[in-house]
């Protein structure tokens, strides 16, 4: 709450006369004067600020009865200014100013009752001093009551009595008033729904310098709510709002410096501003920075190309040099070093030489004479390792990870430098990143002469480790194991390698940068990682259950196998337990699992594939009949936002139909409902001939298919059209005949579902495109995302175009039963039409399509 005080505005000059002019009023007892120069001395009128002066005459007013003074007495104990902070004492006074008829007094004195400040919590008093504040003409008054009246605090809920009161408000010239207002407008509170009423009253709020409604005219521009969008005023109301202390703005802000909205992209301020949102309690602002810590978005201290130290250059001597290059006369000051070999030299000068490298990227030769306690830990199949402490590490690394605590793999017999050693290297060097374990440099013992590889020491320990001493973890915090791990597998995957050794001792846990509360995996040792198209000859190497069965078929190593890895290591994230742990490790456990034994799954554990509580599209469409347009067209456009990501990675899905569209809840809220589309077993690239035969259910198929099993993108937009059917009918496509060789001549013939009367004719236009006869006349998956796409945001948006129309006047007829009695009435399903996928019988084959009538 605030002081009341005069809102005229002097220049100085005048400022000064009437600060003595209240000085020698107050003096002579006059009560009024005595609150105007308390006033004078809280807000630096006329004279310096002093924040006592201002208690004391503040207290001297109210002691003489001002009812001003004592208002402001009472702010002055609530916030503690010029005083030590006391609710009880601000109760009282504002008491005293409210029953003395101050409209301000009796608003503050309502906020009191509302959030029991020195006194104890009463809603309906605070309603009944809103109220009266109100109705004596308060701004902030009328902006509090209408707030009851929206959450019903102290009087039942009245969004009419809501509305009028903000109106009062904002007309009175109150900011916040102003943003409720707006908000009332927007969401259709108590008056119509009029966006571009929502929009002025946002704006006056927000130039009125509100950071509430600085954020929703950011948002409005955002959106386009009530306006043109425009992305750089998105960004500037944003940062107004935040700059202005706005927890739920700076969450924003944040997210248009993450997206580049309006502004340069830069995670590091994205982070610092999702940071401030979070402090400030913001519940999206602590979803943002835990995202950002789980995936280390913008929280590095360095930039790029300020990481690494310059050095003063022997040429020019300039303090210029930075990665062994002068900037300013381009020397190049070649390294004292060197490895004793020329390739790991390279390696090294390589990661030194990439201005665009992250710390965690740079590799060194280190000394070994300054690694210091060097202690041993264990014993691994091609080396031991080892943990110490690199006494001389450089200032920026040490920053970056805050311990100069290293882990050193030695390996076996490498006196001299072998070409697997290189291997591992390069592997190394090509697969860095943030979840891959890092290498921080190379040494060579100087007694034994063995080489080793310098690692970041993981204090929390590997996988196995963690769990055993975390049984209780949460499935949040399991999956968020499993991703971070899935990441790093992904760089390697994405580099053209295969892991070849995944197992839960290879799995390093780590903080996300020193906060404990968050956990990921970093992927290590690769020892045995290898190029995919590399043929291994040495047989096979790891941990046995973590195998994959074709490995120990003539060692058939590929990024598939390091997937059957991953399944092993979903079960142990899921158990905590070592695989199989009751037998042993041997040629009989190797045949079993060749034969199919996998760990037994925990009963309850979620069936994160084959179950989805909302079931799929044709359970769905049979519980939910009568499904407004918006929500049919959310299940297409979320559908084939699945289907243009399988066509744009060059794949055709070969199997769709309403059993493969999953049904789940968007974000836990289960009013909207979307897609997932499943099951890609059929799923190939578009190039790769088909000889095996056609598979799937019937009416689904294109008619090419049949045709020597010409299978393409287009053929699964011909599914598509039957799909759109579906959701615009509900039924079976074809229920009452058997799926046949008879029904396949009728759809080569062209016989497609009859559409219903009613049906918007955008849609029917789109459907009949989707099962054209002719492939190359059917639409992309991208241009059917875009039209539903726009078709969703004309619904929502803008409900007086042409196509709204159409679907809003559907809607209305969604409950006539008469106007379509065959299709709304219960189908008769035939005992042979077939609703889940078959092979289809190789008889089809002999269809000479070029001999079929399509007229």
């Amino acid at each position: 709450m605030e002081s009341e005080y005069s809102k005229t505005i002097y220049n100085e000059e005048e400022n000064f006369e009437n600060f003595h002019m209240y000085l020698k009023l107050a003096e002579e007892k006059n009560h009024m004067g005595q609150f105007n120069l308390g006033c004078c001395y809280e807000n630096g009128i006329g004279t310096t600020k002093d924040k006592t002066k201002a208690f004391q005459w503040y207290l001297k007013s109210a002691e003489g009865g001002n009812l001003a003074g004592q208002n402001n007495l009472g702010n002055c104990y609530e916030n503690g200014i010029g005083t030590t902070k006391d609710e009880e004492k601000a109760f009282r006074w504002y008491l005293k100013s409210a029953e003395g008829g101050n409209s301000d007094g009796q608003n503050n004195l309502g906020y009191c009752y509302e959030y029991g400040i020195g006194t104890i919590k009463d809603e309906e008093k605070a309603f009944k001093w809103f109220l009266k504040s109100a109705e004596d003409g308060n701004s902030d008054g009328q902006c509090d009551l209408g707030c009851c009246y929206f959450y019903g605090i102290g009087t039942t809920r009245d969004e009419e009595k809501t509305f009028q009161w903000c109106l009062k408000s904002a007309e009175g010239g109150n900011h916040v008033g102003q943003n409720n207002l707006g908000y009332c407008y927007e969401k259709g509170i108590g008056t119509t729904k009029d966006e571009e009423k929502a929009f002025q009253w946002y704006l006056k709020s927000a130039e009125g310098g509100n950071s509430d409604g600085q954020c929703d005219l950011g948002c409005c521009y955002f959106y386009g709510i009530g306006t043109t969008k425009d992305e750089e005023k998105t960004f500037q109301w944003c940062l107004k709002s935040a700059q202005g202390g706005n927890h739920v703005g700076q969450n924003n802000l944040g997210y248009c410096y993450k997206k580049g909205i309006g502004t340069t992209k830069d995670e590091e301020k994205a982070f610092r501003w999702y940071l401030k949102s979070a402090e400030g309690g913001e519940k999206c602002g602590l979803t943002s920075i835990e995202y950002s810590y789980r995936n280390e978005i913008g929280i590095s201290n360095f930039k790029k190309n300020q990481k690494k130290s310059k050095k003063r250059c022997n040429n020019c001597e300039n303090s210029n040099i930075l990665n062994n290059t002068c900037l300013d006369c381009k020397f190049i000051d070649l390294p004292k070093w060197t490895s004793g070999n020329s390739e790991v030299d390279k390696i090294i000068h390589m990661t030194q030489s990439d201005d665009n490298a992250d710390q965690w990227e740079i590799w060194r030769w280190i000394d070994y004479s300054k690694l210091k306690n060097i202690e041993y830990l264990a014993e691994g199949g091609f080396g031991s390792i080892w943990k110490a402490e690199w006494i001389d590490m450089p200032e920026e690394v040490f920053e970056f990870y805050k311990s100069n605590q290293v882990a050193l793999k030695k390996l076996k017999n490498s006196h001299e430098i072998s070409s697997e050693f290189l291997k591992e290297l390069t592997a190394n060097f090509q697969c860095r990143d943030k979840y891959v374990l890092p290498i921080l440099g190379i040494t060579q013992d100087s007694m034994t002469k063995e080489y080793a590889i310098v690692l970041r020491h993981m204090k929390n320990g590997n996988l196995r480790d963690f769990l055993i001493q975390n049984k209780l973890l949460p499935w949040i915090e399991r999956l968020w194991l499993l991703n971070s791990f899935i990441k790093g597998l992904k760089v390697i995957h994405s580099k053209g390698f295969v892991h070849r050794d995944l197992h839960p001792g290879n799995l390093m846990i780590t903080d996300a940068y020193n906060n404990s509360k968050y956990k990921f995996i970093r992927l290590g040792d690769l020892g045995l990682c290898r190029l995919a198209n590399e043929n291994s000859s040495s047989g096979a190497y790891g941990v046995l259950p973590y195998i994959a069965p074709e490995v120990f078929n003539k060692y058939q190593y590929s990024q598939a196998s390091d997937i059957y890895s991953v399944g092993i290591l979903m079960w142990i994230i899921l158990t905590g337990k070592i695989p199989f742990a009751n037998r042993a490790y041997n040629a009989e456990l190797a045949v079993d699992i060749f034969n199919g034994l996998r760990p037994r799954i925990n009963r309850g554990t979620p069936q994160f594939l084959r179950h989805m509580k909302n079931g799929n599209l044709r359970d769905f469409l049979i519980q939910n009949k009568l499904l407004p347009w918006i929500e049919r067209l959310w299940l297409l456009n979320s559908f084939i936002k699945g289907l243009k990501v399988i066509h744009s990675k060059g794949f055709v899905h070969r199997d769709l139909h309403p059993g493969n569209l999953m049904i789940t809840d968007a974000y836990n809220n289960s009013k909207y409902k979307f897609i997932r589309l499943g099951d890609l077993g059929l799923c190939r690239l578009a190039n790769e001939n088909s000889s095996s035969g056609a598979y799937g259910v019937l009416p689904y198929i294109a008619p090419e298919v049949f045709n020597k099993y010409q299978y393409s993108q287009a053929s699964d937009i011909y599914s598509v059209g039957i799909l759109m059917w579906i959701i615009l009918t509900g039924k079976i496509p074809f229920a009452n005949r058997a799926y046949n060789a008879e029904l396949a001549v009728d759809i080569f013939n062209g016989l497609r579902p009859r559409i219903n009367r009613g049906t918007p004719q955008c849609y029917i236009e789109l459907m009949k495109k989707c099962w054209d006869k002719d492939p190359s006349k059917r639409p992309s998956a991208e241009m059917i995302y875009d039209i539903s796409e726009n078709w969703i945001e004309d619904l929502m948006y803008d409900e007086k175009t042409e196509n709204s129309l159409m679907f809003l006047n559907a809607d209305q007829k969604i409950n006539d039963k008469s106007e379509d009695e065959d299709l709304s009435s219960a189908e008769t399903i035939h005992p042979e039409a077939n609703i889940t996928s078959k092979p289809i019988p190789s008889s089809f084959k002999n269809f000479n399509i070029n001999n079929l009538n399509f007229e």
